[in-house]
């Protein structure tokens, strides 16, 4: 729990949680500084609302600064600019405050770092009416579009700093719900409906046997769904992670999907990816997981999934294994229960994070016993190769 009071003893360790009292009530410094009408009461109820939401989802936290901040129209315009400049540092550039009003103007010149040397500690100088904001909105806009570009094109096993990983994050919930909005789109009939011979037969004998009154056969839908099965053995612990990230982000679009992970033993993680709560989240899974990062029986595996949940494959389902194909189980099982699989689902489809390198050769024994029963075998090391490999899987799912 955050709390409000700054630690009395300037000797004192900075601890995490003062060290975010200090971030947020400094914002708001930030934000009066540039004209907007806020004062310690508007920080205090910052810290206590920061308190009760999930701080590693920064559009929760974006979200409830805006709703308590945001007094006038104008405010809301300039809001989100500000809100980068202060939490997104490598961003920064100089905003001046205008004396004559309210509004700031960008200066073009590089800000220093933040407390590099002055002891301000990324805190704004309220004498000089100046602190650090995003750059032009041109220059802000082909800055992000290029470093979203890299991030999505960077091998999974090469991220590691958690402001990568929290950017892939965003871009993961934005690739979902660009994909549920793919999935749910309808070609519409102009109005045209597909009469039902039998029941307008049935309803003209009350006229006599004239088809006075007609009826119109609806027509059921299943909704799209996925089904990911996702490795996460020990030859699969660089990308597993990465994978499970996707899941719970298609999953947090309300996209009908489900999610489990296999090693030795597959368990359903759909409900625990679901958990708003991301370390309540993370515990259940390791739970349910017991043995991850062990060995791999594909074959098992899959036959176990068979038995328990074939019923969620439908003819509108993408079954998605995701898999280096390393196994050590029996091959004749794997490949007998894929062609089972195969014929219950919309697609089989395999994803392999090995298969994007330059001398990948698809000869471990998954692999091969799986090619001839597969619509695809594809690489998945990165965000884009996974783009590349679900657009059009979800338009053949319409």
């Amino acid at each position: 729990m955050l709390t409000r009071r700054a630690d009395a003893n300037p000797a004192a360790p900075v601890t995490l949680q003062r060290a975010l009292c200090v971030r947020l009530t400094g914002f708001v410094s930030f934000l009066r500084a540039n004209g907007f009408a806020v004062g310690l009461d508007d920080a205090a109820l910052l810290v206590e609302a920061a308190s009760r939401i999930d701080l590693l989802e920064p559009q929760l936290l974006r979200w409830s600064s805006r709703a308590l901040l945001c007094r006038r129209a104008g405010d809301r315009s300039r809001f989100d600019e500000l809100f980068d400049a202060w939490f997104l540092p490598p961003n920064r550039q100089r905003l001046v405050a205008s004396q004559s009003s309210s509004a700031g103007v960008l200066d073009t010149s590089p800000a220093p770092l933040a407390g590099a040397g002055d002891g301000s500690e990324g805190m704004p100088q309220a004498a000089a009416n100046d602190a650090s904001i995003g750059s032009t909105d041109g220059a802000a806009s082909q800055r992000g579009a290029s470093s979203e570009e890299a991030l999505e094109q960077a091998d999974f096993r090469h991220l590691h700093q958690p402001d990568s990983m929290r950017a892939l994050d965003t871009l993961m919930r934005r690739l979902a719900r660009r994909l549920r909005r793919l999935a749910m789109r309808r070609e519409r009939s102009g109005g045209m409906r597909r009469i039902d011979l039998r029941g307008t037969a049935r309803r003209s004998v009350a006229h006599g046997g004239e088809p006075i009154e007609l009826a119109f056969r609806e027509r059921h839908r299943e909704r799209p769904r996925l089904v990911l099965l996702l490795d996460v053995s020990r030859s699969m612990n660089l990308y597993s992670f990465f994978f499970l990230r996707l899941a719970r982000a298609l999953l947090g679009a309300h996209w009908d999907t489900h999610v489990f992970i296999w090693h030795t033993q597959l368990s359903d993680v759909g409900e625990a990816l679901r958990d708003p709560d991301p370390w309540r989240a993370q515990e259940r899974l390791q739970w349910l997981s017991a043995g991850w990062a062990g060995g791999t029986r594909i074959g098992d595996c899959l036959r176990q999934f068979e038995r328990e949940h074939a019923s969620l494959l439908h003819a509108r389902t993408a079954l998605i294994v995701v898999s280096d194909g390393y196994d050590t189980g029996d091959a004749s099982l794997l490949a007998g229960t894929l062609r089972r699989l195969r014929g219950r689902a919309r697609r089989l489809v395999w994803l392999n994070p090995l298969a994007g390198r330059d001398d990948y050769q698809p000869l471990a024994q998954g692999i091969v016993a799986a090619m001839p029963y597969l619509d695809l075998h594809a690489p998945a090391h990165d965000l884009a190769s996974v783009e590349r490999v679900l657009e059009p899987l979800i338009r053949a799912l319409r």
